[in-house]
Parts: C-alpha cells; structure tokens; sequence
C-alpha cells in the first residue's frame, strides 16, 4: 500500500509542476503586457540569459542576448518599451496569446516549446499595428519559492504591418484594477 501512495505522491507533485510551469509562462506573458517590469524580473533566475532571434529587422537594436535578470529587464525589456512609445502621445501596448505549450519535465528543470502571437501597437496616433507569430523555448529550474526561466529563446517566424485606424480600448492594467 505503501508504494501507491509513494507513487500518488509523485503523480501528485508532477501535475502540480506541470500547472506551476504553466503558471510562470502565464505570468510573463501577463507581467509584460501589464508593463509591471519589476514583477516580470522575478521570473527569471539571476543568470538567466534571453536570446531574441529575428527581432533586428523591425525593433533595431533588440536582436542578440542578455545575461542576468538586470540586463534582461533594463537593456532589453525597459529598453523595447521605451524605443516603442518615445513619440508624445503614443502610448506602447502588447498583447500576447501562448499557446500550444509542450512541456518536458525532469526533476528541478523543465523545458518547453511554446507558440505565441502577439499584437503591438503605439495607441491613438498609431495608423498601423504589429502582428507578430514565433515561437517560446523556455528552459526552467525549480527555485525554492517557484519555477523561473533560465534561458528563453523568443523567435519571430511571421510578423506584419497592418493598417489600423481609430485604435483605442483599455490597457491591461486599467482592466486588471477594476474588482470582479
């Protein structure tokens, strides 16, 4: 009897790592399109490294890799932020979609692929929106108080221009601060 609860066990903690991965994929992708920079550093480890593939050709000077949590949220994240909404009255939103997530799970590391698509665009004044399609790698270590990326590989595969007039809505943290 012992075995199987041993086994339950170990079933048990597997799901949860599965959900926890899930989790801090959602929460990136949330922690982004909020802008909250601070919280999105936490989902790195402190030597991480991100490797941006195809991103020269439309966001000049993002391309390449970055070591560490700092330089991954101060030279690229802050960095992309900043270039995109440097114009008066433009304002940067994001929107990410991550899907089709394939995990591979072994002990305190994990590896996943993942597809995304993405929408960004420089608010009112904005007569086009970015649409982009690529691809997530991910490989995360298990930390004491969570899973975090210690290496993401974010890769562009298709993106285009499209026109775009009267663009408006709410930003993510204006939705996020209303109580349900």
């Amino acid at each position: 009897m012992e075995t199987s609860l041993e086994r339950l066990a170990e079933r048990l903690q597997y799901l949860e790592d599965l959900e926890s991965i899930r989790h801090t994929c959602r929460d990136y992708c949330m922690r982004l399109d909020s802008g909250d920079l601070e919280a999105l550093g936490d989902i790195f480890t402190e030597d991480a490294v991100v490797e941006m593939c195809n991103f020269d050709s439309f966001m000049p000077g993002l391309g390449g890799e970055y070591h560490g949590r700092k330089s991954i949220i101060d030279d690229l994240y802050q960095r992309g932020a900043s270039a995109s909404s440097d114009s008066p009255g433009t304002i940067f939103t994001t929107g990410h979609i991550n899907t089709n997530m394939q995990i591979d799970l072994k002990g305190d590391e994990a590896t996943t692929l993942a597809y995304w698509l993405q929408e960004l665009s420089m608010g009112p004044a904005a007569t086009n929106a970015q649409m982009m399609f690529g691809t997530y790698q991910h490989r995360l270590r298990r930390e004491e108080d969570r899973w975090r990326f210690s290496f993401l590989r974010v890769s562009v595969r298709y993106r285009a221009l499209i026109d775009a007039s009267d663009v408006g809505g709410e930003s993510l943290n204006d939705i996020l601060a209303r109580p349900f």
